[in-house]
C-alpha cells in the first residue's frame, strides 16, 4: 500500500442501518418493491443503493485571539501618575478552553439519487415524520450509530468513524420542470445531527 498517493474518494462504505427506518415504513415500501420487477428484495436494500455521497464535518475555530496591549508610562502624564497605551494592540493566539467537541459541527450530509418513482425520497420523508411524531418509539436512540468506513486500495477496511446518536435535521425539496431537453441524474440531500463522534483503525493483519 503505497501511503502518498492520493486517496480515491468511491473508497468507502456507507449504509443507513436497517433498524434507524421505522418498521412501518419499510414493511410499506416492501410491499411497493414486491409489485414490480426489480433486484431489490428489502426496501433498506433499495434505499442504501441509492446513497451517492456522504460529507464528514471537520474541526474549526480551535484558536482563541486575546488582545494583549502595554501600559508604557507615558512622561506627559507620569507626573500625575497616569499611563497611557502608546504600543498597539498584538492578538495573542491560544487554544479554546471548550471542549474540542463543541468545535465539531455535529451535522453531516448524506446525498441520496433520485430514483425512479422517488421512492426512496419518500421513505425517508415519511421516516422523518414517524420518528418525529412517535418519538416514544425511539427512546433506545442512545444505542444508534452510524459508521462510514474506509477502505484501502485492495478494498480492504483500515478505518471507521462513528456517529453516535444521529438524527434527522433535515431533507431538501424537489424541483420539477419541463424544460430539461435530456435526462440527468438528480439527487436530494438528507442532512443528520449527532451527539458524539469517534474512530477507529481496524487491523487486518
Amino acid at each position: 500500500m503505497n501511503l502518498s498517493l492520493p486517496p480515491r474518494f468511491d473508497r468507502f462504505r456507507f449504509m443507513i442501518p436497517k433498524e434507524y427506518i421505522p418498521l412501518e415504513v419499510r414493511e410499506k415500501y416492501d410491499r411497493f418493491l414486491a409489485k414490480n420487477p426489480s433486484v431489490f428484495t428489502s426496501s433498506i436494500d433499495y434505499l442504501n443503493e441509492s446513497i451517492k455521497g456522504i460529507t464528514l464535518p471537520g474541526i474549526e475555530n480551535l484558536i482563541v485571539q486575546q488582545p494583549q496591549v502595554s501600559h508604557n508610562s507615558n512622561p506627559s502624564v507620569a507626573k500625575l501618575g497616569g499611563k497611557i497605551n502608546t504600543e498597539p494592540a498584538h492578538q495573542n493566539v491560544t487554544l479554546s478552553p471548550e471542549n474540542i467537541l463543541s468545535k465539531i459541527d455535529n451535522t453531516f450530509t448524506v446525498t441520496f439519487r433520485q430514483n425512479e418513482g422517488l421512492y426512496n425520497y419518500f421513505m425517508i420523508y415519511e421516516s422523518i415524520f414517524h420518528r418525529y411524531v412517535k418519538p416514544e418509539l425511539y427512546r433506545s436512540r442512545d444505542n444508534e450509530v452510524f459508521d462510514v468506513v474506509f477502505l484501502d486500495e485492495n478494498h480492504l477496511p483500515v478505518s471507521r468513524m462513528y456517529l453516535l446518536q444521529p438524527e434527522f435535521n433535515g431533507i431538501t425539496g424537489l424541483e420539477f420542470t419541463y424544460d430539461k431537453v435530456e435526462r440527468q441524474s438528480e439527487t436530494f440531500d438528507v442532512q443528520f445531527t449527532f451527539n458524539n463522534i469517534d474512530f477507529d483503525f481496524i487491523h487486518t493483519m
